[in-house]
C-alpha cells in the first residue's frame, strides 16, 4: 500500500491543507490534480471544495448533540426551587416544570442542571457520632434539668 493511501486513510486533513485545496481550486486545477499535489483522495478534495462553495468555510463539522430541552429561564427556576426547599426531589421539580411548560423533563436532566449550577445532593447523617464521654456528659446535663418547671 502506498504512503499516500495510508496517510489519507487515517489522518485528518489539516487546516493548512484545506486552505491549499481551496486555493488550488480557485486557480482552476481539477480535483484529481489537487488530490495528487496535496496527497489526498479526489473525493476528499471534492467534499472540501463543496463545503467551501456552500458554507464559505472549510472547518470540520463538530459532533452533533441534541438541543437542550430546557431554556435558561427554566434552568434558573430549577435552581431556585432546589435552593428554596432543600428537601425537594428532582422528580418533584420535573413534575413542576412539566406542569408549567407543558413539555416533559426527566429527573435526570434536573439533576444534571443542578450539578451544572454547582448544586449537588447532600444526604444528612442520621445522628451525630458521639463518643462515650460526650454521651455521658449529655445524659448528665439532661438529668440535672429533668425536674425543671417552665418559668
Amino acid at each position: 500500500m502506498s504512503r499516500r493511501k495510508q496517510r489519507s486513510a487515517f489522518d485528518q486533513v489539516s487546516e493548512f491543507d484545506r486552505g491549499r485545496i481551496v486555493a488550488y481550486r480557485d486557480c482552476g486545477l481539477f480535483f484529481r490534480e489537487i488530490g495528487s499535489r496535496v496527497g489526498r483522495n479526489q473525493t476528499t478534495v471534492m467534499r472540501i471544495c463543496d463545503r467551501w462553495m456552500q458554507e464559505g468555510t472549510t472547518d470540520r463539522r463538530g459532533r452533533s448533540h441534541p438541543p437542550q430541552c430546557t431554556t435558561s429561564r427554566e434552568d434558573r427556576q430549577i435552581v431556585r426551587m432546589a435552593v428554596m426547599d432543600r428537601s425537594v426531589t428532582s422528580l418533584t421539580i420535573a413534575q413542576h416544570i412539566e406542569y408549567v411548560t407543558h413539555h416533559s423533563v426527566s429527573a435526570c436532566i434536573i439533576r444534571r442542571r443542578l450539578q451544572q449550577s454547582g448544586l449537588s445532593a447532600r444526604r444528612p447523617l442520621l445522628g451525630l457520632p458521639l463518643t462515650q464521654n460526650n454521651t455521658r456528659l449529655r445524659r448528665q446535663w439532661c438529668d440535672e434539668r429533668r425536674m425543671w418547671a417552665p418559668e
